[in-house]
């Protein structure tokens, strides 16, 4: 790889390190989530075995609390730095700027994941025979991938890295 190239790829990330750090808090939520969601649904059928729709609310639930704790606590670690003045001390009002942006963002993606998550789920369990963890994995990816688009979109429209 060339000087040219490097600095070509640092020029870039340079100007997107914001929307990557972003990306990549959604990411490692979701993976986290997804990981501890095999479990739960699988943990949920063992209980509910023929109870579709309460099998599908558990499992909305805490993809919603797991992936929310995840994701602000690793976007408020990565972002630190930006809401510290120059003098050290916090920079309230932009933490509330960001915050009210971020709620919106988050909460419009939330939306498209929830609903999908849970559609998908209940219309898998209805329509196929396949083991609750594979669907548990399958609805998830789809969910993820609404998700991120609104995310992303919305994180434009807010103006959140500006």
């Amino acid at each position: 790889m060339s000087l040219m190239e490097l600095g070509s790829i640092r020029k870039s990330y340079s100007k997107y390190k914001d929307i990557i750090s972003f990306n990549k808090n959604i990411i490692i939520a979701a993976i986290i989530t997804a990981i501890a969601d095999v479990f739960i649904v699988n943990y949920a059928s063992v209980l509910y075995p023929t109870n579709y729709l309460l099998i599908s609310i558990i499992s909305l639930v805490a993809d919603f609390l797991i992936f929310n704790i995840i994701f602000i606590i690793l976007y408020f670690v990565d972002n630190r730095s930006k809401y510290v003045n120059p003098d050290g001390s916090k920079n309230i009002q932009k933490i509330k700027q960001d915050l009210k942006k971020l709620i919106t963002i988050i909460g419009l993606a939330e939306i498209s994941y929830l609903a999908t998550k849970f559609f998908s789920t209940y219309v898998i369990f209805e329509s196929f025979s396949i083991v609750p963890s594979v669907i548990s994995i399958i609805t998830t990816v789809i969910a993820w991938i609404f998700y991120i688009i609104i995310a992303n979109i919305m994180a434009r429209k807010q103006k959140l890295f500006h």
